[in-house]
């Protein structure tokens, strides 16, 4: 798929290789099942397929499977007798697994130069959706309408132009892009994704659980694996959730997007799990002691304390089963982080929910006050961690 946007030439000896790689870029594009195992399959085929391998990695890194830096190594090795448009993908996209900070430039230079290169372009805005703060919103379009005469009716690419116009409020434009998406690949996990995040942001809760219920009923035998799967089923349950089906939401909570069951990666899935569970204790106020799988989810994300996205979630868990000495570790554990803004939000984030839970909401609602919408969008992620802030308030004045 990479090449047929380019218009390059492989350097692999075998052309079922090259096609099966194609393939799995496509499916990696619409986070759908079996990207992995159509990478090995080429690897099989040709083992010095720097490309494969370097498509191996990004899927590797993004489940967090434990030997992803076999992957990686094999990749900068066969990369030595690549061509040099080649080893500029490899350099760029190996840069924005491992150090997406430092890479961020280089990137965008390599985009002006290379603006089919889909491949890249998705993985760097979705590193500024988690790290560009403020500004991401208009930074990411900005990146996409960038390459919109290079990639035009390209499906992967409207999806995730349509994601991100949806984003900056354009939702109707947003729906129209995802929508045609779907008319063109409408087994894509990425593109439902996409429109259901628009009708959550539009509080259409029985629309999208319609309309997940009726794409999955026709797409799930082929999404099942797919990276974004989890995230597509924890959807329908927050919309079986929001209509009031609570036992049929919580279920589906559990089969599908529960640390132990759901086919994200770890970002994700903390995301998925903080966000519903904090979702159901703030609406009813029921307590719920945390399993060890969430436990152990916590644990892998914890270095990551000080980025107020997985402080939003972390302590959102913590909050949920009424856990005030994991909220104050969290609070230690931010405190102890380099002086930053990020640091600040999320002390206030961790701070507010501790309060929440004790009880005191009206220092909840004057903690979260101070953050100003432009910090809200630094949070990270999408809209949906904007709004579970507005939730928290929300629920404060319901008990106040």
């Amino acid at each position: 798929m990479l090449e047929t946007r380019t218009g390059n030439t492989l350097s692999s000896e075998s052309p079922e290789a090259a096609k099966l790689y194609q393939e799995a870029v496509d499916l990696i594009l619409g986070s759908e099942s079996g990207a992995a195992e159509t990478l090995d399959k080429a690897l099989e085929l040709d083992k010095d397929f720097a490309l494969a391998a370097t498509a191996r990695y990004y899927v590797a890194q993004d489940v967090g499977e434990l030997d992803a830096n076999v992957y990686r190594e094999l990749a900068k090795r066969a990369s030595l007798n690549a061509t040099d448009w080649e080893r500029e993908h490899i350099d760029v996209l190996i840069g924005l697994l491992d150090q997406p900070s430092d890479t961020r430039a280089k990137a965008l230079a390599y985009i002006k130069t290379t603006p089919t290169d889909l491949l890249v372009i998705s993985k760097l805005t979705g590193n500024m959706f988690f790290y560009d703060g403020p500004k991401k919103l208009e930074t990411v379009l900005n990146v996409f309408e960038s390459v919109e005469d290079a990639l035009g009716n390209d499906w992967a690419f409207l999806a995730r132009l349509g994601f991100a116009a949806s984003e900056v409020g354009q939702r109707k434009r947003g729906r129209e892009l995802i929508e045609h998406a779907l008319d063109i690949r409408p087994q894509a996990l990425y593109s439902i994704h996409g429109l259901a995040h628009i009708l959550h942001d539009d509080g259409a809760a029985e629309e999208s659980a319609t309309l997940l219920a009726n794409w999955l009923k026709v797409h799930q035998s082929g999404a099942r694996e797919g990276q974004m799967y989890g995230h597509v089923q924890w959807h329908l349950a927050l919309a079986e959730w929001q209509i009031g089906n609570r036992d049929a939401a919580m279920q589906r909570y559990l089969e599908f997007c529960a640390p132990e069951t759901t086919t994200c990666g770890p970002v994700l899935t903390l995301a998925d799990c903080g966000g519903f569970l904090l979702r159901d204790y703030l609406q009813s106020g029921q307590k719920s002691a945390l399993g060890k799988d969430v436990l152990k989810q916590i644990d892998h994300v914890w270095g990551m304390m000080g980025h107020p996205f997985i402080a939003l979630h972390v302590a959102g868990l913590y909050a949920s089963a009424g856990d005030i000495a994991g909220l104050k570790r969290c609070e230690e554990t931010i405190s102890d982080t380099p002086s930053s803004t990020n640091r600040d939000i999320s002390l206030a984030l961790v701070s507010s929910l501790i309060d929440f839970v004790m009880g005191n909401y009206r220092q909840t609602m004057q903690t979260l006050a101070k953050i100003s919408p432009s910090a809200r969008i630094g949070i990270g992620g999408s809209n949906v961690e904007r709004i579970l802030v507005d939730l928290i308030e929300i629920s404060c004045k319901a008990r106040h």
